[in-house]
């Protein structure tokens, strides 16, 4: 798989889970997202999709890559209180988290 580079850092957020935190590698946005998701009451297939989606090792060039087609990754997931979205997108420097 090519290489992407998504300029600067990026930024995660799992909406009513996670406040939005910025990172300056996508590799540790990717691995923080897969921490605070792995311990959600996720169904089955929600689990082992984002499993594939955040820690398989193509996991970066494939994000790096849909960064760079279309700009930010959005995907929503159901828990028991409702529907929830996972967003990622390159960080602006007018941007600051935290």
């Amino acid at each position: 798989m090519t290489h992407h580079r998504i300029p600067g850092p990026v930024l995660v957020e799992l909406t009513g889970i996670t406040p939005l935190a910025r990172f300056a590698r996508l590799a540790d946005a990717l691995a923080a997202a897969w921490e605070s998701m792995r311990l959600l009451p996720l169904s089955n297939a929600y689990y082992c999709a984002f499993e594939l989606m955040l820690v398989r090792p193509s996991s970066v060039d494939c994000m790096a890559e849909r960064l760079a087609k279309e700009g930010t990754v959005a995907i929503t997931f159901m828990l028991p209180d409702g529907p929830h979205l996972f967003h990622l997108r390159p960080a602006r420097e007018e941007v600051t988290a935290g």
